[in-house]
């Protein structure tokens, strides 16, 4: 069989064994193509041809034609047949299909462009709402694929590379802080800690420029890890790392965040100093999970973790390789990169059989499934996670596992089915206070439901009081939205508003440190279209918009429906 080649980024062509195909009459056949293969599951007629050709006077017809031409573009005569309409091109080479992959060849880009470039639908209103969404999907995901590249060049020391990839992130959006933060970091890996300096101030000096703003946390860990590059300092031995690393943690799960990560910034550095490689992958491996957890700087979380991971390979370190796939989960769910997630979540579960590292992997894999529509999968999947993790007896897994299965269930409207997992994770949470506040918000939102409210109360407050002694900025929103919540539910819609738009400031602020965390957005959203709708129909239109966009835009399909659901007034 011939070899195909399918491009939709930038000019859209079909590549028959290296010779570009002539284009088809009119953009429809393109469009067909790029909604088949995004979509990845086969369409009924119905809705293609009410999606594409609902102005046309014989819709089907139009779409009969269309998939005719289609099919001589692509020479497969026997694709897009019967109904629904699918697409099997497994053996071809699709651009789409490869910024959709999770990973590619180590240092190795997505591909560049925009969706169908140059082509435009005007009458077909749903096709460009669906083009648009997709294009800012995908350009999303192009960005995080050269991080990733970028990340895994500055791990394994392919530092030109790191440099010329970070570099081009840079030039693509030059208001990205968390680019200028990895740029600055591949200098100073490089050993041109002057440049990363110079990084730095352009950086300082565009963000005061253009948005009256100082750099966040990400640029500042970066230009701080620069100096530390810079120094030259003398060994240490094996035991003051370990102190430490384990003073560090201790600290950190108490909920002294900053200060922990202080010492595991500092504990990472002093290990490279030393040959033990064991120390050194400990050492990144606890520092990297601080970063996780507390959601501080994702490039740098991201780079030490992959550090991490190769040099478990490396070593044949089944568990730590396991420990560093989980982290990098962590990460890839929290910024809604899917795929990736979902590849870190395998590759950990099938390296290692400790149940605590394999229940870590599982419940990411459970959130994945919650967050992008897949309720049912999403429940088995917390079910087994649970399983996994109080066979571990290790806390931090046992409230992952349990919160992440309250979390499916609550997105599934269960929330009775929710609250013993949620209360597990609370009492677990106990011995990891900074994590604490997430389950007790979800615990005031099922008490809140049932009409629990002195319940409620007490948990939303303990939420409040705790998230803003860690500052970690999703806890402090969920914990905010739970008050709200509790607000609404007494009758002070005022109140909740105001608490509701706080706490969608808070959930956006993880974007000052290299994330944006979306889950914690998406419910607060919904919180203020369902709150507002009582009392001011327009805003809550607004706000279900806006829950809809974000939703879109990142594949967040739960909250798509929710979106549609509340803009439709249900």
């Amino acid at each position: 069989m011939a070899q195909l080649e399918v491009r939709l980024l930038g000019r859209p062509a079909v590549l028959v064994d290296g010779a570009e195909v002539p284009p088809p009459k009119g953009a429809k056949p393109w469009a067909l193509l790029a909604y088949l293969v995004a979509e990845d599951r086969p369409r009924p007629r119905a809705e293609l041809a009410e999606l594409l050709f609902s102005g046309a006077s014989d819709p089907l017809g139009a779409l009969r034609w269309n998939l005719a031409a289609l099919r001589r573009l692509l020479d497969r005569p026997d694709v897009v047949k019967g109904d629904p309409i699918g697409l099997d091109l497994s053996d071809a080479r699709i651009d789409v299909r490869d910024v959709l992959s999770a990973h590619g060849p180590p240092t190795d880009p997505a591909p560049d462009g925009l969706l169908l470039a140059g082509l435009s639908f005007p009458d077909s209103p749903r096709f460009e709402l669906w083009l648009a969404g997709e294009r800012a999907r995908l350009s999303r995901l192009q960005m995080s694929r050269r991080r990733e590249a970028v990340l895994r060049g500055l791990a394994s020391g392919d530092h030109e590379t790191a440099l010329d990839l970070a570099t081009a992130l840079v030039a693509t959006d030059p208001l990205d802080e968390s680019s200028h933060a990895l740029l600055i970091r591949a200098h100073a890996v490089a050993g041109d800690v002057g440049m990363a300096r110079s990084q730095y101030e352009r950086c300082r000096e565009m963000l005061r420029r253009e948005l009256s703003v100082e750099p966040g946390g990400a640029v500042v860990a970066a230009v701080h890890f620069a100096s530390e590059v810079a120094e030259r300092r003398q060994p240490v031995d094996v035991a003051t790392v370990e102190a430490r690393l384990a003073i560090a943690w201790q600290s950190f799960l108490a909920g002294s965040v900053d200060h922990a990560i202080d010492l595991g910034r500092d504990a990472s550095s002093m290990a490279d100093r030393e040959h033990d490689l064991g120390l050194r992958v400990m050492a990144r491996l606890f520092f990297a999970a601080m970063l996780s957890i507390a959601v501080r700087g994702a490039d740098e979380g991201s780079v030490v973790a992959t550090e991490a991971l190769l040099l478990a390979q490396d070593a044949d370190l089944a568990y730590e390789e396991a420990s560093a796939h989980g982290v990098l989960a962590g990460i890839d769910l929290m910024r809604a990169d899917y795929a990736a997630a979902v590849a870190h979540c395998g590759l950990g579960d099938l390296r290692c059989p400790d149940p605590g590292t394999r229940a870590l992997c599982v419940a990411f894999d459970a959130a994945v499934s919650a967050d992008v529509g897949q309720g049912e999968r999403a429940v088995e999947l917390a079910a087994e996670a649970v399983e996994l993790a109080d066979a571990s007896a290790d806390p931090i897994r046992v409230v992952y596992a349990h919160a992440y299965a309250g979390h499916a269930l609550l997105l599934q409207d269960q929330p009775e089915a929710a609250r013993p997992h949620v209360e597990r994770a609370v009492q677990a949470a106990s011995a990891v206070l900074v994590l604490q506040p997430w389950p007790l918000a979800m615990l005031a939102d099922i008490d809140v439901r049932a009409r629990r409210l002195d319940a409620a109360e007490r948990s939303a407050e303990q939420a409040r009081a705790m998230s803003s002694t860690t500052g970690i900025a999703y806890q402090q929103a969920l914990a905010l939205r739970a008050s709200a919540l509790l607000a609404a539910a007494r009758g002070d819609r005022d109140r909740a508003l105001d608490e509701l738009v706080r706490a969608l400031t808070l959930a956006r602020r993880t974007s000052g440190e290299g994330y944006t965390f979306h889950w914690p957005i998406a419910w607060v959203l919904e919180s203020l279209a369902r709150v507002s709708a009582p009392v001011d129909r327009a805003s809550s239109q607004r706000w279900a918009q806006a829950l809809l966009d974000h939703a879109t835009a990142v594949g967040m399909h739960t909250f798509i429906r929710c979106g549609q659901e509340l803009m439709a007034g249900e």
